[in-house]
């Protein structure tokens, strides 16, 4: 079959079916948490078909990307189960200032759309971002005004001594940088703290930051106007995440 009739296929599989993904960072060459992302991409495979892949189809596809900053796997549900992935590069693009605001948009209640369903155009993430403007990322709050999560990103913030982040009955993806994040700071043992959070305690925090695959954690500058003089902790934090997977996947 001819290259373009392939992608004809592809693109007719796209609109049709339901295409969910996940993106994976690669550390020196090597794909960070391959088990964890193999194990949510079948958990949201599980929504909507009983279909499975190995985790040997997983990893090849992962592993044909690996000169890349990172590589997203896709699997089209569409009759049968298609499976295809991309490499990316972004380390290039430097993150000077980053700046985040809160989203007019709601989050969707997770018992109409799971929050472990990771699944492209998502409508209430997809729509968030299309509005986010020169912000670096937006933050969305659910059905009752509960801080849930960043289109991209899972957040958290710093307030006497506490690293605060939203638990899951949030209704928010259990993200896997979040998770290796906590592991890292509960060893480095800092004061953590899951809970269900307020809008307001985002703007009398300390510092906040982001957590995403792509970029570990991210110190932010700001909340909408106001200005977060301090990043120190959130700077550490940092750098010591990227030395804590490094030595993870030696």
């Amino acid at each position: 079959m001819s290259p373009e009739r392939c992608w004809e296929d592809l693109l007719n599989s796209i609109t049709k079916g339901i295409v969910i993904y996940e993106t994976i960072r690669f550390y020196n060459k090597k794909p960070f948490a391959l088990e964890e992302h193999f194990e949510r991409f079948l958990n949201s495979l599980s929504y909507i078909t009983e279909e499975k892949v190995s985790f040997k189809k997983f990893e090849e596809e992962v592993y044909k990307y690996n000169s890349y900053d990172r590589v997203k796997v896709f699997g089209i549900v569409d009759g049968s189960l298609k499976i295809f992935a991309i490499g990316e590069n972004f380390l290039t693009e430097k993150l000077d200032e980053v700046h985040i605001d809160i989203s007019e948009v709601r989050h969707a209640d997770p018992i109409s759309i799971p929050p472990n369903l990771k699944s492209l155009g998502r409508p209430d993430l997809y729509l968030a971002r299309l509005k986010k403007g020169s912000f670096y990322e937006v933050i969305l709050l659910g059905s009752k005004g509960q801080v849930c999560e960043g289109s991209f990103s899972n957040v958290f913030f710093i307030k006497n001594n506490e690293i605060i982040t939203p638990s899951l009955d949030s209704g928010i993806l259990d993200g896997i940088t979040r998770r290796y994040v906590i592991r890292m700071l509960k060893d480095l043992e800092y004061n953590v703290v899951e809970r269900q959070v307020e809008l307001k305690e985002l703007f009398y925090a300390d510092e906040i930051f982001l957590t995403h695959t792509s970029r570990g954690i991210v110190p932010v500058d700001s909340l909408g106007k106001k200005i977060f003089l301090k990043k120190e902790l959130s700077k550490k934090l940092s750098k010591q995440f990227v030395r804590y997977i490094n030595e993870k996947i030696r």
